[in-house]
């Protein structure tokens, strides 16, 4: 009887263990999960370090100064990014000619051969990247896929979302374009 009134006891504290972490998280988020940009104001501008075209060239954040910049995080077996996508592209093409943003898609920890076959499915208006360590999106506190991170033309963190947007409504179009704009 003890050890059952002790393992409740424990069950219990694990269980409010988890949702406080829950919490903890949670409040991390962006305010909407839905179709917004969370202001992004990191103490100092996140590097761009271990990363690699397909080619096998490396970039840095430097490569991109003087336009504003969209950095999404993806993965091919992520679901939410493949329906993404092809809204991001589109934005960032329209983006691109009326604003000179700049898109970088940066793949988390896949094998190139993987990558090419999903740009094969879906092709990505920007710069693909490849982050095989996965350490840059670690660094730029990422937690889930996909992740989108903005900043303007002098090269500032500005604002993210985390999570699938449809990059076409007029609440990220206006966002996008008041960070772009500046």
């Amino acid at each position: 009887m003890a050890t059952l009134c002790r393992r409740a006891m424990l069950l219990r504290g694990a269980a409010a263990a988890v949702a406080a972490s829950v919490g903890a998280v949670a409040a991390q988020a962006p305010v909407d999960a839905g179709n917004t940009l969370a202001p992004w104001r990191p103490a100092r501008a996140p590097r761009l370090d271990a990363i690699e075209l397909l080619t096998g060239q490396r970039r840095t954040l430097a490569d991109f100064a003087g336009h504003p910049l969209l950095v999404n995080f993806w993965a091919s077996w992520c679901g939410p990014c493949r329906v993404e996508m092809p809204s991001l592209n589109a934005l960032a093409t329209q983006f691109a000619a009326s604003h000179g943003l700049k898109f970088i898609a940066i793949n988390h920890g896949e094998m190139p051969e993987r990558v090419q076959r999903f740009l094969a499915e879906v092709p990505i208006a920007g710069t693909v990247l490849l982050d095989r360590s996965q350490a840059v999106f670690k660094a730029w506190g990422g937690r889930g896929l996909p992740a989108t991170f903005v900043f303007d033309a002098s090269g500032m963190p500005q604002a993210w979302a985390e999570g699938e947007r449809d990059w076409g409504t007029p609440a990220l179009i206006a966002a996008l374009r008041g960070v772009v704009s500046r």
